[in-house]
């Protein structure tokens, strides 16, 4: 895993976004809250998408297939603790 440098947004700037695609069956997490995305980082891996200003991770999106039990209560503890 490499270094990866983020930038910290501002505290009444930071959100965190949860989606269920019914559909997808996806569960879908947005958020530029720095200490999340490197705890979702470990626990999933890499999201789907990265978000960069100046070479800085500003925000990231993870995509969880709800039809892979692989640590879904895990994944959605660590969200609902932040």
């Amino acid at each position: 895993m490499t270094n990866k440098k983020y930038k910290e947004p501002k505290l009444e700037e930071m959100e965190t976004t949860i989606n269920l695609l019914y559909l997808e069956n996806i569960l879908s997490i947005y958020t530029n809250n720095v200490k999340l995305q490197k705890r979702l980082n470990k626990i999933i891996g890499e999201p789907r998408k990265e978000s960069t200003i100046k070479g800085a991770i500003v925000s990231s999106v993870w995509d969880i297939s709800l039809t892979d039990e692989r640590n879904k209560d895990n994944i959605i503890d660590t969200v609902l603790k932040i």
